[in-house]
């Protein structure tokens, strides 16, 4: 049974069989074949790892590692690289960008786990961290503030933010301002100044310098490459903070056009 935020990896042509009801949930799924014959090594993860430390300073073996069943630390950063998949068009001249971005969001997910297999409860507290980010979006929060009320030095909290994220803990607190905004983009049509305001920015045009920094493409240009990407499910991600006058009219879209029983005329 998965659960939130993991990972499977299926071998080529391995018969799959669910067993139990799903409900309430979304998921990814990418069809993919590497260049090599994959391998399956019946190890532990903990026997693997001197390889793998000794690997990061060999650039000559292009192997990646990852375990059948994994969770992510961080799936910020890789439901971004899933979206910029998802959003490329069929035609053939779009198949080679595909290809590097796969190759991309494998290096990633490969990064992440070994990079954070050996450590310590830092991880949690990191994560205790961003929940009351989450939790707290609505003030308007300073790197000092932060650290403030989860009792850290802000250098200190700034280098777990690196370790952990890859982002310090300003350009973290700015990404979920951001995540709310490409959900808004999507799913409302709401003006550019309106989302600004609703992803708890306090100037429009801080919201479109910082959006275009972030994610290569103006609030608007991302709007109009990713309106045609289906959702599995008409529900907003809980964990993105959401207004909630907002996240409530979000969740009643009709997903496929048909409304509500309770909607109907």
């Amino acid at each position: 049974m998965l659960h939130k935020n993991e990972i499977l990896i299926v071998p080529p042509f391995t018969k799959m069989v669910g067993y139990q009801k799903s409900t309430d949930i979304d998921f990814y799924w990418l069809h993919f074949f590497s260049q090599q014959p994959e391998q399956l090594l019946n190890v532990q993860a903990q026997d693997l790892f001197p390889r793998v430390q000794t690997k990061d300073t060999d650039h000559t073996d292009k192997e990646l590692y990852l375990p059948l069943v994994f969770k992510l630390v961080d799936a910020d950063q890789t439901t971004i690289l899933i979206h910029q998949i998802l959003s490329i068009h069929n035609e053939l001249s779009f198949i080679e960008e595909r290809d590097y971005l796969v190759s991309a969001l494998l290096i990633q997910l490969y990064n992440t786990y070994w990079h954070n297999f050996d450590s310590d409860n830092e991880s949690s507290r990191i994560d205790n961290v961003k929940e009351w980010i989450r939790a707290n979006i609505t003030n308007d929060l300073t790197v000092a503030e932060i650290a403030d009320k989860v009792h850290l030095n802000p250098d200190y909290l700034t280098r777990l933010f690196k370790k952990y994220t890859g982002m310090s803990t300003l350009k973290y607190l700015n990404h979920i301002k951001i995540e709310v905004a490409t959900v808004l983009l999507i799913r409302t049509e709401m003006s550019i100044k309106e989302i600004a305001y609703n992803s708890y920015f306090n100037d429009p045009k801080v919201f479109m310098r910082k959006f275009k920094a972030e994610m290569g493409l103006s609030p608007s240009e991302y709007r109009k490459c990713n309106n045609s990407i289906h959702l599995n499910n008409p529900h907003v991600d809980p964990q993105i903070p959401i207004p909630k006058r907002i996240a409530d009219s979000i969740d009643y879209i009709p997903e496929n056009g048909s409304l509500p029983e309770t909607l109907q005329p």
